[in-house]
């Protein structure tokens, strides 16, 4: 495994930091939590014939900072489409930098165009609806129509963790017990 850099680490309060491709081909774990170094998403495998091989870093456009980085990543497959959300969790409102898209399964990060209302904890691909994903956080949800390259806000309620599923039924969790189903048209 590539060598972490001091203070480096995984946000695991969604669930999303670690994750495996949609096809099941390869691995991925989200980091940040340093300051003046970018979030990065370590990749394990994807291999043509299957075969798992050894971890490798790539940066994404997600600064790092104490309380900031990649918070959740998402892969529709181990060489295709990624998303990647975060922030800094220390200020929610602040949207810039706040997401990040692939078409290369990792190895190169692009960061959005329009980005989310703020730090996202949590991002979801939505099955059978190829480039569209829903994004988490404290200070709203947000989705995506065209693979992470632009956002547009749908909610300003507060939630930490997502899961779509076919039907384009999304469920949301947050503090305090709060759950909801969020339904795209």
């Amino acid at each position: 495994m590539p060598e972490t850099w001091p203070g480096e680490a995984g946000f695991a309060a969604s669930g999303t930091c670690l994750t495996a491709s949609a096809d099941g081909r390869a691995l991925f774990a989200a980091t940040g939590g340093v300051a003046g170094r970018p979030g990065r998403v370590f990749r394990n495998g994807g291999d043509d014939d299957g075969a798992r091989r050894r971890w490798e870093a790539f940066n994404t456009t997600i600064p790092g900072a104490a309380g900031g980085g990649v918070f959740s990543v998402q892969f529709r497959s181990a060489d295709g489409a990624g998303v990647a959300v975060g922030g800094d969790y220390t200020r929610p409102g602040a949207a810039d930098g706040t997401a990040s898209f692939s078409t290369d399964g990792g190895r190169v990060w692009q960061a959005s165009v329009v980005f989310p209302g703020g730090y996202r904890s949590a991002v979801s691909w939505v099955p059978g609806r190829c480039g569209v994903a829903v994004a988490v956080g404290p200070t709203g949800s947000d989705v995506t129509y065209d693979g992470g390259r632009t956002w547009k806000t749908f909610d300003n309620g507060s939630f930490d963790a997502v899961q779509c599923v076919p039907g384009g039924v999304c469920w949301a969790s947050g503090q305090q017990g709060r759950a909801a189903r969020l339904l795209l048209s």
